[in-house]
Parts: structure tokens; sequence; C-alpha cells
């Protein structure tokens, strides 16, 4: 009996485990943290005015957003699901408690701070975790409320003090509006309510078991995924429309009120569109205005940077015939929600989007004639197209460019995360260097951050003094490896865009993002009332879907050589570079092995471009700490 326990437990764990490498991989491809949220890095810059005890109460598993501590953080995903190995001991006692879990529950309360209405856990997170992955609906836990202070122009200051109120009168923690008012009009329409039942404290408590977790359960199911305002918008209108003296008892009668609510707001929402397919006719002789969103500045982001290149060429490639703007620092839902309510007042046509974090669905339902592309992502709605790079076959040249110039076959790499579109270009990058040198080893040192001048500095200098690396290269967002190189005299490869500025004398060459390209083509057919690069781009589908271009659409490339390194290496890189253009090389072309010695890419074959994308292993001559 205890060995099924046992097995199960441990089966449970490894399943939730692979579950929460896809909640990181998703995250970080999105250019979001991968891990939980941590309290101490959230009130870092916050004045908290109060410490209030809120004594021992049931917290919604939902609210609970975090830890309170940013070493207990990197154990878990963002989903609060283990990040950790199944053979580590954080494992081993994740399980020994989903078995206590299975056979008497978990009654201990946790730890907790509540911010802002969301729980961060001091203590009793692995308890947390699985409960989360149990879906569980609640736990006791003993909570010390922060009250920050008042601040009349951040909205989500002044929202969270209204709730203060209506915390104060109700105890209701479950329920959060993103707008003001909200919480004054829901208090005004249950304040009345009459409790039915003895088990319960008070009738707030019930209301909510009894009527609002119903609604909730049918308003899932009826909009089915489809939801055209959040669970707690479409109650305070159900309770408008309804009244709550007139909810029913029985869910029947409950979801026909609930479907018909659904279907109005459903009405409300939908305006006749013109398919994609038709949109070069659309704008066909007009001046094209074409919107660029950036979730960062562009003087802090290599990556951002590299698009607003983009948009300068673009504009000056197509003069008068388009007008661009971007938008910078769209870092949270109220900046973006203001940026697009500008979009849709100046009446732009085409929008680029560098990050999917504010795209909300029933926000983008008003552009029913506007196009948005957006780099990578895992999800595409009729308007919604995604646009990336193949940029694993430029780190392949640069990869050989690296490995002809090594004194001590020593080559760094300080890199990001360990997700799939980093790993493909360590990979490139070290079989580049294997193939003019076969001794050459990649050293990879790992930030787990996208941009930390410090970490980045750091895990450069750890390369060259610790494991003496004569190379460096990087996929992180600075050129701050590059100037580390500089200073301590090491070549180095650049990433984004030509670095060469930043290390003069030792700068090989960079692999560059070149979205100029990519933008004016699809905008030359649009404005042509042409769909042929739409075709070439897209496969030729009339759902515009995604694209993923390499050195031969000229959305990737290697920046100029440096006479660094000799003609005869730079004809060789060249000779490559127009075989993979010709699709006569690949760079993961087989036999190749990985660090274990299993074979990955049997001998004469190409990988699959879907095994790229879930790329999890290194090849034979990357090494890692």
């Amino acid at each position: 009996m205890y060995r099924t326990s046992r097995n199960l437990s441990r089966s449970e764990y490894e399943k939730a485990y692979r579950m929460a490498r896809r909640d990181f991989l998703t995250n970080i491809s999105n250019g979001k943290d991968g891990y939980l949220p941590c309290l101490e890095d959230v009130i870092q810059k916050v004045e908290i005015v109060k410490e209030q005890n809120l004594g021992l109460i049931d917290i919604p598993i939902e609210r609970i957003k975090g830890t309170y501590y940013h070493s207990r953080a990197v154990s878990f995903s963002s989903n609060f699901y283990p990040l950790m190995k199944t053979d580590s001991e954080f494992a081993s006692k994740w399980i020994n408690l989903y078995e206590s879990h299975l056979n008497e529950g978990l009654r201990d309360p946790i730890t907790a701070y509540e911010y802002l209405n969301w729980f961060y856990v001091v203590e009793g997170n692995k308890r947390v975790s699985i409960l989360k992955y149990s879906d569980a609906f609640s736990i006791r836990g003993n909570v010390t409320r922060l009250i920050p202070k008042w601040e009349e122009n951040d909205q989500n200051i002044r929202i969270y003090y209204e709730f203060l109120e209506f915390y104060e009168k109700t105890k209701i923690n479950m329920i959060w509006f993103n707008k003001e008012g909200k919480f004054k009009e829901l208090y005004e329409l249950i304040k009345d309510y009459q409790k039915k039942s003895d088990f319960a404290d008070n009738k707030y408590e019930e209301l909510i078991s009894s009527v609002y977790l119903p609604f909730r359960k049918v308003y899932r199911e009826v909009a089915k995924g489809e939801l055209f305002v959040s669970e707690e918008e479409a109650f305070l209108e159900y309770l408008k429309k309804y009244r709550l003296e007139n909810v029913p008892l029985i869910e029947r009668e409950m979801k026909d009120q609930v479907s018909e609510l659904v279907e109005e707001m459903r009405e409300e929402s939908e305006v006749p569109s013109e398919p994609l397919f038709k949109l070069p006719q659309i704008f066909l002789g007009k001046t094209l205005k074409v919107a660029f969103l950036y979730n960062t500045s562009i003087e802090e982001s290599a990556w951002t940077y590299s698009h607003e290149l983009g948009r300068r060429y673009v504009q000056d490639r197509l003069g008068k015939e388009i007008t661009t703007k971007c938008f910078e620092n769209i870092s949270d839902l109220k900046k973006y929600e203001e940026i697009l309510s500008k979009v849709e007042e100046e009446k732009f046509d085409l929008i680029f989007s560098t990050s999917l974090d504010f795209l909300r669905d029933e926000k983008i339902n008003k552009f029913h004639n506007v196009q948005f592309m957006y780099f990578s992502g895992y999800r595409t709605t009729k308007n919604i197209n995604t646009y990336f790079g193949r940029m694993y076959e430029p780190r392949f040249l640069s990869g050989m460019i690296a490995g002809s110039i090594t004194k001590s076959n020593k080559i760094g790499y300080v890199a990001s995360y360990g997700i799939p579109e980093v790993i493909m270009g360590i990979n490139a990058f070290a079989l580049g260097a294997k193939a003019v040198n076969s001794k050459a080893q990649v050293h990879v040192g790992w930030t787990n951050v996208w941009r930390n001048l410090e970490y980045e500095r750091n895990t450069a200098e750890y390369l060259i003094n610790e494991i003496g690396v004569d190379v460096l290269t990087h996929h992180q967002d600075s050129p701050e490896v590059c100037k580390v190189g500089e200073e301590n005299n090491i070549y180095n490869i650049g990433y984004h865009f030509d670095m060469k500025d930043y290390a003069p004398n030792t700068h090989l060459t960079s692999v560059v993002w070149n979205w100029g390209v990519y933008y004016e083509s699809i905008i030359k057919d649009v404005l042509r009332g042409s769909n042929f690069s739409l075709f070439r781009l897209f496969s030729g589908s009339e759902k515009i879907e995604n694209f993923w271009g390499g050195l031969k659409s000229g959305v990737v490339c290697l920046a100029p050589i440096s006479d660094l390194i000799p003609s005869t290496t730079k004809n060789i890189v060249e000779t490559i570079k127009s075989d993979i253009i010709a699709e006569r090389f690949h760079p993961f072309r087989g036999k190749i092995l990985d660090n274990l010695g299993k074979v990955r890419v049997d001998e004469g074959a190409d990988i699959e471009d879907e095994k790229l994308m879930h790329i999890d292993w290194f090849v034979d001559n990357v090494f890692y700490s």
C-alpha cells in the first residue's frame, strides 16, 4: 500500500514538474519572468504605511500569487508548480507532503503577507504548490496585510483603498476589479442579502458560496473561454440585470439567465469586419499608418533597439507612402490600455508588437480592420499573427568564426534562460565552432534574466577568469558582455545589432536582427494591394499565421566580419552562408550527439522544425554549470 501511494505521489510530481516547465518556457519566451513573483522585489521601492494583522483567515488559492523570499521563488514556475528535478531533495519533500495530502489532508495553516489583495507565502510554499496542483479552493493562513501609501495618481492604489473599505464591511477577498467604482457598486447590490443558513459565519460568506461561486462556474461553462469581461464584472452585470432576490437556487435556471447575459455581451462585441485576406485592398492607395509597440525603452533594450532600427529603415525606404510611430515602455496594463486608446484615436492600420504581455482579446476585438503582428508567442486570434527568425543560422556562422580564432579552445557564452530559443542558439554556435575546430568547447554561464548588467558582467568575468575562455558571445539584452570583452582584451561576438562600437578593438562580428527587411516586405504589399509577400512569407495561407525567416529572408544576418579574421576563414563562412540560403546545408545536419552521448540527429538527416522549437538538450561540446 505504501509503495503504491509513494509511486502515485512521485508520478504526480513528475506531471507537475512537466507542467511547470511548460509554464516557465511560455513565460520566458514571451519576455516575462518564468519564476514566482517575490514580495521582496515587488515592494522594494514601495512605501508601506501600515501593517495590519488579519489573523487566521481563509485564503483563496487563486489569489496566492507568489512567495516572500527571492531564494524560494526560483523553485517554482509562475503557476506555483515545482521546477526542481525529480531526484532533488526539494522533490522528495514535495512528494512526502503530497502523500500526506492524499491520506489526511494538509491542515497546518500557512503564513503569508497580503499586498494589493494578492497573497505572498512566507512559510508553506510546498503546501500551496500541492493545493494549486490539486485545484483546491482555499487554505487557512495567518496573514499580515501591507498597506501602501495613498497615491492619488496611481489607479491601482486607488482601487486597493476602495477594496479595503469593501473588505472591512464584507470580509470578501476573492473578488477583485480592475476599474474604480466597482467595489462600491457591488456592495450596494449585495448589502441587503439575507442569510438563509446557520452554517455560515456571516451572510457574505454564504453569498459567495451560494451565489457567486455557482455563477462563476456557470459563466465559465457558457462562455467557453470566450470571456468578454472578467468573471467579477460579469457577476456585477448579472446582479444588475436580474437582481439578487431573483437569483435561482437551481443551476439549470441560473444557466438560462447567464446564457442570455453572455449572448447580449457577445452581440455588443461583434462588429462586421473584413477578412485578413482583403487587407491589402482595404489600404490600397492610402497613406498607411503603422504603429510599433515596445514594452521597454529603446535605450535600455538591445532587442527593442533592433526593432526600432527596423522601423527607421522602413520609414526611410517607403518615405511618404507610410507614417510610422513607436510607443515605448508599455510596461503595465494601464499604460497598454492608454496606448491602445491612442492607436484607435489616431486610426493606425497596422500594428507591430514586440511583446504580447498586455494584448487582451477583449481589447483587440475593437480593432476589426487593424492587423496585429507580434513577436514569437504561443497563441493567435483572427487578427493576431506571429513573427520570429531562424537566428540559429547566423549563430552557426559566428561559431565558425569563434572556433577559428580561439587559442585556448574555450569559448564563453553568457546566456539568459535554458529555453528552446536560447538552447538552439547555443547548440548552433557550438556546432559551428566544432565544424572548423574539433577541439572547441563552448562554456555557458547562466544569468537567469534577460537583462541585468551586473549579472551579465559577473558571468562574463567568471568565464574569463575561472574557465579561461578567450572568446565571448551572449544571448542577453545589452552589449555588456562585449564591453567586458573589450576591457579584458577578449574577442567577442555581439547579438541583436552590430555591437562593434562597444568593443572597437576586440569585436569579431554580431548576429543581427534585420527587422526592416521584414517590415518593408509586408508593408509594401499592403500598400500595393498585392498578396505576394503575404503568401511568400506565410506559406500561401489566406489566414496569415506565423513567420520564421532565416538568412534567405534577410530578417537575420551576420554583421560585417572584423579584419582580425583571416580572409580564408571569411571565405569559408561566406560559402556556408550561401549553402544555407540555397538550402544545400542545414546547421543541424546529423550526425549530432548530445553531451550525454545520445544520438539526437541521424547521419545525413536535418532536424525538424518542431523538434527545434522544443529543444531541451545540448550538443557534445557544450559545457555549463
